[in-house]
């Protein structure tokens, strides 16, 4: 299963597809996201968001923090370096 993500800084898409699992550099610990997740909205810390694409390749975006929102339909991540 997958489920579409976007990430977004302020200047450019930096993702936008689907994804398999993302995990994120969450304020309180690492937070994976996985299809089906809860809904949350969480601020993001200093670290790397690793994205596992619908194909199963994996990305590492390194990110200086943001704000990540997960949705029944979809999953948002507005990130700044």
């Amino acid at each position: 299963m997958e489920f579409p993500l976007l990430i977004f800084s302020l200047d450019r898409e930096l993702f936008a597809g689907k994804a398999k699992s993302i995990s994120l550099p969450g304020a309180d610990g690492r937070i994976q996201i996985l299809p089906d997740h809860a809904q949350l909205i969480s601020l993001l810390q200093e670290g790397d968001v690793v994205i596992e694409d619908e194909n199963g390749k994996k990305q590492t975006l390194p990110i200086a923090g943001g704000v990540a929102e997960v949705r029944e339909e979809k999953v948002v991540a507005l990130v700044h370096f």
